[in-house]
């Protein structure tokens, strides 16, 4: 299956302020946004950024946080009371200013090192509307089952927590996925997305924030994932709990793997198979929906790794790390995880 979006160019928001100390990245930027016919203003420091702006009135800034001046936070907020149209793409190196940014008025976060290709991703997405046609193709054909809620909320919440609730309007529009603009879904099991569109939704949330802001995101989907799992099955895992009391470690561990994976197989359609060694549990899924369509020289399924976690945590008490050996997205056959017993 392929789902298109239809995005139109709107020539209204074609002026940008790069605020950039780094004179060659500065550079870097003017060549790559003029190549895409954007209009360029360029700044090092945060005062000339200021009067830029006032004589301009760009509608897209790219705003370093730490300039040689003003903090490009005070520049932010600056902005912000003059046009609180404006839209303010913080760049930094050092993701908690990024969250004081986001606190300051910026609409979305970039975290240093990024791909020229995500940051035009993201720039576009933001000087297009909604009503014209721009074709991106997706390979999805997984399934038509439907997420619980509590699944795709924590995602949602993810990207807000890491990157602001503007990043998360921006992978909405990118997805497709519009109707939950101000209208998030509940924390429950009540269904919502589509499988095939939770995979977009991953598939985007690379493109958008790149292998280093994915991870972040995804993996806290994992962890909080089963939390809520937690809350909204408690016939299954009541008895669970009460099973696990007075077995060892191992068997606790294999007793609640088995039902956890039955689960999370009437979630999302997919085989899990879980084998065992002497020392190790293995989860292999020879289908994966956390990295289909992707490509990568490492390991990138965030999600079931933060999820399985929280799963050892809860049987056992204790700690543990879960480890991905292979994954599609590398080429290998299956995705597998790595459990210790």
């Amino acid at each position: 299956m392929f789902i298109c979006m239809n995005i139109k160019h709107n020539n209204m928001s074609k002026k940008i302020l790069v605020v950039e100390d780094e004179i060659e990245l500065l550079d870097f930027y003017d060549k790559m946004l003029t190549a895409e016919e954007y209009i360029v203003y360029k700044s090092e420091t945060g005062k000339k950024a200021i009067d830029i702006f006032d004589k301009e009135d760009p509608k897209i800034i790219i705003m370093d946080i730490k300039l040689p001046d003003i903090s490009g936070i005070e520049v932010t907020r600056y902005i912000k009371e003059k046009s609180p149209d404006a839209i303010i793409i913080a760049v930094s190196a050092y993701g908690e200013r990024l969250k004081d940014a986001v606190n300051a008025g910026a609409y979305t976060l970039v975290q240093k090192p990024f791909l020229q290709k995500e940051l035009i991703s993201l720039i576009k997405d933001l000087t297009q509307s909604s009503e014209t046609i721009k074709d991106e193709a997706i390979d999805v054909s997984f399934t038509k089952k439907r997420v619980p809620s509590s699944l795709t909320r924590v995602a949602f919440d993810a990207v807000i927590t890491n990157m602001g609730e503007g990043s998360l309007r921006i992978l909405l529009k990118r997805t497709n996925l519009d109707r939950y603009i101000g209208n998030l879904p509940p924390h429950d099991d009540s269904p919502s997305i589509t499988v095939d569109e939770y995979i977009i939704l991953i598939q985007n949330i690379f493109d958008i924030f790149g292998q280093k802001g994915a991870k972040a995101i995804l993996y806290i989907c994992g962890k909080e994932g089963f939390k809520n799992s937690l809350k909204n099955n408690p016939a299954l895992f009541g008895v669970a709990g009460v099973a696990l009391k007075f077995m060892p470690d191992e068997k606790k561990k294999k007793f609640i793997l088995e039902k956890v994976l039955k689960k999370l197989e009437e979630i999302f359609g997919n085989v899990h198979i879980l084998e065992e060694d002497q020392s190790y549990f293995y989860i292999k899924l020879p289908e994966c929906p956390y990295c289909k369509g992707q490509k990568s020289d490492s390991p990138i399924c965030y999600t079931p790794i933060g999820f399985y976690e929280e799963v050892i945590k809860w049987a056992t008490g204790k700690s543990e790390k879960v480890e991905q050996i292979q994954c599609i997205a590398m080429g290998h056959e299956n995705c597998v995880f790595k459990i210790l017993k």
